[in-house]
């Protein structure tokens, strides 16, 4: 009988239950999707070939998120019951009135609760097992694997997580359900449709001088924050607690100042439905400032995390391929220029890196090397070149654009400059595929890929800017700086590196001697297996001759492959990627389920107030539209503010982004959250618009 009973009000309720249904579809969805990634080919290929265990560290965070973002949908779940229970009181009044005990009413609700969360996770997970074949697409796209071992994944583990997680939400909803059940009371459930809540109209002048108050605070934050990188952190958190502050008194000064403006203009006011639909905007913003600034800030961080995660990867592992032209780097350090009081004197290698690779056996797996010659000045040595000579007239310049970069370089005039020869230059140029360059006895260029940097000293070679170097006048071999650096490197870090004529060198001995070799294999899977026997030879040969570990192979100044930056590079950008994806998603669904719930619930409350509207003749297209506008006008008003916000948070990161992102990579990624923001919210708006439709129309049959 409570079965039969119970299905029959799902049946007869099912357009109440949609927003709660595409609600926990979407996220059991989402849910599945995130953690059945490490269930994933192209992720246990990486995993197998994975030095740096970045892949433990994404399945701990994917786990770590699962938790957060189990919680975050369980507690939408009993918000969403709140919005049907209280859509139901007249019904619970009649059970009561008729005589059915409290018990079997509760019985009733978890009976409902129970077929609706079973169905609804069902349906998450097969829509979940269906989007997660697009997800190997994604998944071997930023783990850099191919298709070609493209299998059907059915991830056990990820849909028992599912199961478990958000059967636990559900066994919290029935309890909560039957609570609220032994507490009510029958005048209650009946009257709660016509409770009419008073609008109260707000002082409008005080209005008015909130919102230019509020209005100039966040201003100030956003101007403080864009001005200049270098901030301090308590000028971060004012910035921070302005920002949230500000946007509710926004929120709270346009609750009462629009109806105000609006009820001045009486030709628009009494046009058709406007002072009833305006009344009900004003009504019940008065009663959703605190959760429209809450999802005002929610949405800004769900449009920054989406637009970060979708630019990262591409703009990362672009600077990844300009950065690293060679397989294979070996930097060795010249002990004469250590100190004697330097405690890892002992440590380090006496051999040159080229001889190293000779006594490892590894010169066969080279089709071809370079090896280098970087110098150093001396402290003692006369006429000093630094950093901040080769910009000339324009360091002021430089010190301006560097106040809105994390990459700022202090005392410039301090940092002395590594020196290359044109020879060796030339010859590590041409192993990068690369034009040799000329220049003459007394001439000199600049090597940089500093994006702050190097366009500056493209100025000072443009104007002829001489410099003395060891008693040589110097002057620009070139009118540009050549895009470039010395050491592999998953960014840009090359601020500058003087290359001059080697007469200029006649005398001086190397401070570091740099190898740089291409692998003979040519298949990822055989330079993966060149890649190990390299790194394993070389770490034995310091463990043999200067017995440290590992860990202590301090002996070479830098060593590092390829491969072993591309895998790090993978997997902080597939961390990022995931994190903004798996957040982004879930808080965007939350944002829009509570607006959307929060709706439903008003338009439950108002139904009195529309039937009014019928009985003096107000048409049901005018009625429609009314709730069209309202709908859009509290979806609307959060994500407008977030986006403004959004605008100059990217702003506040682009410092952060420079050598990272660019308008390129930036512009895709926008245009893709965008369309996901479309999908999601703009979804749950439609079904909120026509499921509250269908709320106002329940009794005019």
């Amino acid at each position: 009988m409570l079965f039969k009973l119970s299905v029959n009000n799902i049946c007869k309720s099912i357009k109440d239950y949609a927003v709660y249904f595409f609600t926990i579809v979407i996220g059991v969805s989402i849910f599945y999707l995130f953690n059945s990634i490490e269930e994933q080919e192209a992720f246990k290929k990486f995993i197998a070939n994975d030095p740096e265990n970045m892949g433990s560290v994404i399945r701990t965070l994917l786990k770590g998120l699962s938790v957060f973002v189990s919680i975050v949908l369980g507690l939408l779940i009993i918000y969403a019951s709140r919005f049907l229970m209280k859509r139901r009181n007249r019904e619970f009044a009649i059970y009561l009135m008729l005589g059915m005990g409290k018990r079997k009413v509760s019985a009733i609700l978890f009976i409902e609760t129970l077929l609706i969360g079973v169905f609804s996770l069902a349906v998450g997970l097969i829509l979940g097992i269906g989007l997660s074949q697009f997800m190997s697409a994604l998944v071997a796209n930023l783990f850099e694997a191919d298709l070609d071992s493209y299998r059907f994944v059915l991830s056990f583990r990820a849909a028992k997580r599912a199961v478990i997680y958000f059967g636990i939400a559900y066994l919290v909803v029935m309890l909560f359900n039957s609570f609220m059940v032994s507490k009510c009371k029958i005048l209650d459930l009946i009257q709660s449709g016509k409770r009419s809540e008073k609008l109260k109209l707000k002082n409008p002048w005080l209005c008015v001088v909130i919102f230019i108050i509020s209005s100039a605070a966040l201003a100030y934050a956003y101007h403080t924050v864009t001005k200049s990188f270098d901030i301090s952190s308590k000028e971060l958190l004012l910035c921070i607690a302005l920002g949230g502050i500000s946007t509710f008194f926004i929120f709270w000064s346009i609750s009462g100042l629009a109806l105000k403006l609006i009820m001045s203009f009486k030709g628009g006011y009494y046009k058709g439905l406007n002072c009833f639909t305006f009344r009900q905007i004003s009504s019940k913003m008065n009663t959703m400032v605190v959760s429209m600034t809450l999802i005002c800030l929610i949405l800004f961080v769900t449009i920054c995390s989406l637009s970060v995660s979708f630019a990262f990867r591409d703009s990362f592992n672009k600077e990844f391929r300009d950065c690293c032209p060679t397989d294979m780097e070996l930097v060795i350090t010249n002990k004469k220029f250590l100190s004697d009081n330097n405690k890892n004197r002992d440590k380090f290698i006496n051999e040159t890196p080229d001889e190293i690779i000779s006594k490892t056996g590894l010169s066969d797996v080279f089709s071809e090397t370079s090896l280098v010659n970087i110098y150093m000045q001396k402290k003692d040595e006369e006429n000093i070149v630094y950093m901040s000579d080769l910009l000339g007239s324009h360091l002021g310049e430089y010190y301006e654009k560097v106040r809105d970069s994390i990459y700022m370089i202090e005392n410039v005039e301090k940092i002395k400059l590594q020196i290359l020869s044109i020879d060796d230059f030339n010859k590590m140029w041409e192993l990068f595929g690369k034009d040799p360059i000329s220049i003459g006895k007394d001439e000199y260029f600049v090597l940089s890929d500093e994006k702050i940097i190097y366009p500056l000293m493209d100025k000072a070679a443009e104007e002829g800017h001489e410099i003395n170097f060891g008693g040589h006048k110097l002057k620009p071999a070139l009118d540009k700086t050549v895009y470039g650096a010395v050491d592999l490197s998953s960014n840009h870090i090359n601020s500058a590196i003087l290359v001059v004529d080697d007469s200029v060198l006649e005398g001086r001995e190397p401070m570091m001697r740099a190898f740089h070799g291409n692998y003979k294999a040519k298949s990822k899977a055989e330079k993966q297996k060149v890649d190990k026997e390299v790194k394993d030879k070389i770490m034995q040969f310091v463990k043999d001759n200067y017995h440290v570990n590992k860990d202590e192979a301090n002996g070479f100044s830098y060593f590092t492959t390829k491969l072993a930056i591309s895998e790090m590079v993978i997997g902080i950008s597939a961390i990022v990627t995931f994190i903004g994806l798996y957040l982004g998603l879930t808080f965007l669904i939350t944002c829009a389920a509570i607006i959307a719930l929060k709706q439903l619930s008003e338009c439950a409350d108002s139904v009195e107030r529309y039937e009014m509207l019928r009985k003096i003749g107000a048409e049901e297209n005018s009625i429609s539209r009314s709730l069209l506008i309202q709908t859009g006008t509290f979806f609307l008003l959060p994500l407008l503010l977030a986006i403004i916000h959004s605008i100059y948070g990217i702003k506040f990161a682009k410092p952060l982004m420079i050598g990272i992102f660019s308008s390129q990579t930036m512009i895709p990624s926008i245009i893709a959250t965008a369309a996901l923001i479309v999908a999601i919210y703009g979804g749950y708006f439609l079904i909120t618009y026509f499921c509250g439709r269908s709320v106002i129309r329940s009794r005019h049959k």
